[in-house]
């Protein structure tokens, strides 16, 4: 497996990036810390920009991260992690999804792409001054400090 990360997926994705992040099969999983992001924050929905799509999350600046496999035949992201500064120590990764592929029952389910994506907000929280902790909204009472 050949991962690479970006904040930005090709407009042409656009069905590939709604089918992994609103229609995920495995969303059933995290019902409730879904339900709690979407209470908290607003809904999320993918947006044109110059550069390609992104995702705001109700009426939020948001960072997105975007996983892509190079070995994949095709070019479209196998996961996203969506998250924002909520206060001045503070990130909370608001949503997650991760391709049927690559979750912990799938085909490719050794990579654990989840907590990768998770380590890679926490590796950026780390260089952002002032950010102590990070809380993880689909599983309330998870915090990891920095």
């Amino acid at each position: 497996m050949n991962l690479f990360f970006t904040s930005k997926v090709m407009k042409d994705a656009r069905p590939a990036v709604e089918e992994l992040f609103f229609f995920n099969p495995r969303q059933y999983r995290v019902r409730e810390g879904i339900v709690n992001s979407l209470g908290t924050f607003g809904h999320p929905r993918i947006e044109d920009t110059e550069n390609g799509l992104s995702i705001r999350v109700g009426n939020h600046e948001v960072q997105t991260l975007f996983a892509f496999d190079r070995d994949r035949r095709d070019s479209n992201p196998i996961g996203v992690v969506i998250f924002m500064r909520t206060s001045p120590d503070e990130i909370a990764i608001m949503h997650l999804a991760v391709h049927p592929d690559y979750a912990l029952q799938g085909l490719r389910a050794g990579l654990g792409l989840g907590l990768i994506l998770i380590e890679k907000v926490k590796g950026i929280a780390s260089r952002i001054v002032g950010i102590r902790r990070m809380v993880f909204y689909y599983q309330p009472g998870i915090v990891i400090q920095i």
